[in-house]
């Protein structure tokens, strides 16, 4: 089950993040991200504190996020990437996209 929860100021739209990103859930974030853009705000807020699973469609969603956010000037900035999404951003290179709400993790050994 995923939710996205929009949060407005006058400046700042937040989205919150909350299960698990998948295929099924593209369309759901896809939606609520154009409904913020349209809004056209100074910056964006994507807190992922609660998202624990995001597979490789919901990471492109995430980058196409990121890449209107360059084209139409707007601050895109990621929180709390938990321990799976943040070494799926590792894993892809995203996490040099997304720098600042991804920590970085120690490489694993086999």
């Amino acid at each position: 089950m995923f939710q996205v929860t929009t949060t407005l100021d006058d400046t700042v739209v937040a989205l919150r993040l909350v299960g698990a990103l998948d295929l099924d859930a593209t369309a759901q974030l896809r939606a609520a991200v154009a409904e913020c853009f349209a809004r056209r705000p100074e910056r964006v807020v994507l807190d992922l504190r609660g998202l624990r699973f995001c597979d490789c469609a919901g990471l492109h969603v995430l980058l196409e996020a990121r890449a209107t956010a360059d084209r139409i000037g707007t601050e895109l900035q990621v929180e709390g990437a938990r321990t799976q999404v943040a070494r799926l951003f590792a894993l892809t290179g995203a996490d040099d996209v997304f720098v600042g709400g991804v920590p970085r993790l120690p490489p694993r050994t086999v």
